[in-house]
């Protein structure tokens, strides 16, 4: 694959030798790339989802959505549920699902071994160079569920001009913190964030909204999930700081079926968003 479209990204394809970088077809149109991490320093995939034809799409009319999961899940989550799959593979965008582990897709205060922010920068420069997708930001748009919707929503604000649309399912966009009302908190990984609150705060995607200037904001979450206070409290202070966004409350729970049920409408928004640039 050609090389010069990995401007601002750390890491290519053509760093790794070719015993390190594996591909296997899981389903006709998606593959598995495989990997050796250099930031976590162990092996690991990634699942992308090619558009019919892919090879005949200019690489410069190319559009990516990165999706991270949630919490216990992984990057064959979404695609082993077949209606997802079939919606994914249909969505003429290039898809990338990383393998986020329990990393929250953050660089731990704690574990200083644990750098799975960087290790996604990784992910993405291997993957973007190993297809072909250019990183400009009208070209890309990242979407996460659960613990992958704070990790999309952080790591849009630490990339900011990255991404031309933002979506979080049922995300935890008011955390790590405490005092929320009861039912409507989670227990903070104290393993991952560390104990002190004056550091949560730095982690907390609420406390730099504003980094999402520019990109288009899409919020999804349920009347009955347990971060629904957590996304009010995101979209308000979106608000405050009129920053243009869409605001969803679907009927359930912090469950995968609403995950499913949000899956055509990030899809809708990325390509309405990547299409007009």
């Amino acid at each position: 694959m050609k090389a010069g479209l990995m401007v601002g990204l750390s890491l290519s394809a053509s760093e790794l030798s070719a015993s390190e970088l594996e591909t296997e077809e899981l389903f006709p149109r998606i593959d598995a790339v495989s990997f050796e991490s250099s930031r976590l320093k162990k092996r690991k995939r990634a699942v992308v989802v090619l558009p019919k034809n892919w090879q005949s799409i200019k690489p410069a009319e190319r559009r990516t959505l990165v999706i991270l999961h949630g919490r216990g899940r992984h990057e064959r989550s979404l695609i082993d549920d077949k209606l997802i799959r079939q919606q994914l593979l249909g969505s003429g965008l290039f898809i990338i699902l990383p393998d986020g582990d329990d990393g929250w897709f953050l660089n731990s205060p704690l574990r200083k071994q644990d750098v799975y922010e960087t290790y996604l920068e990784e992910v993405l420069a291997i993957v973007s160079e190993q297809y072909e997708l250019p990183t400009s930001q009208k070209q890309c748009a990242i979407a996460g569920w659960s613990m992958g919707g704070f990790g999309c929503v952080r790591f849009a604000e630490r990339h900011p001009g990255r991404f031309a649309a933002v979506s979080s399912i049922i995300g935890l966009l008011d955390f790590p913190r405490s005092g929320l009302p009861e039912g409507q908190s989670y227990k903070v990984p104290v393993d991952r964030f560390g104990s002190d609150e004056a550091v949560w705060k730095q982690f907390n995607p609420i406390n730099d909204a504003e980094k999402l200037k520019g990109a288009s904001v899409l919020i999804i979450t349920a009347d009955q999930a347990f971060d629904r206070t957590m996304n009010e409290h995101f979209r308000d202070r979106l608000t405050e700081l009129k920053l243009p966004h869409e605001y969803v409350e679907l009927k359930g729970g912090h469950t995968f079926p609403v995950v499913r049920a949000s899956i055509p409408l990030v899809l809708a928004h990325t390509k309405r968003v990547l299409q007009r640039n």
